[in-house]
């Protein structure tokens, strides 16, 4: 794929979905560590490399300035993260145990990979990203039918 993934997850996913992620291609550009044992973290150190970027802190604020900082492609986090990703315009997947869908195994590898393409495929991304309709309109134009 070819893609940045910025994950702000914890515990076991923080290093179990990186490995995931780079099997299917993608780099991930910084991983959540909250929740995750010294083990966790240097698993991630051995996906990742000894400079791998992981984030403890998880505040709107901090995680779109990570994502833009690092260039990422799509905010992969729990579903509380999920509106601030939608309002900042950004792709997102929900990574929470409560999802709908089972990424384990095989069968799991082939629906994250199906997950991720529709995600960031999406053509709202575009949309939602121009301009408003009514902000390119020319000013004083009656707009009487």
């Amino acid at each position: 794929m070819g893609r940045r993934a910025l994950l702000y997850t914890g515990g076991v996913k923080s290093w179990s979905i990186v490995s995931a992620l780079q099997d299917l291609g993608m780099s991930v550009v910084a991983t959540g560590t909250k929740k995750s044992t010294e083990e966790d973290k240097a698993r991630i150190r051995e996906l990742m490399g000894p400079d791998a970027l992981m984030i403890d802190e998880g505040s709107p604020k901090a995680l779109l300035s990570a994502y833009k900082e690092l260039k990422a492609d799509i905010l992969i986090a729990g579903g509380r993260n999920l509106y601030t990703a939608l309002k900042a315009r950004i792709p997102f997947l929900d990574i929470n145990q409560e999802r709908e869908f089972g990424y384990a195994g095989y069968a799991g590898m082939v629906e994250l990979a199906r997950q991720l393409t529709l995600t960031m495929e999406s053509p709202v991304w575009e949309k939602v990203r121009r301009p408003a309709p009514w902000a390119t309109k020319q000013v004083g134009i009656p707009l009487v039918a």
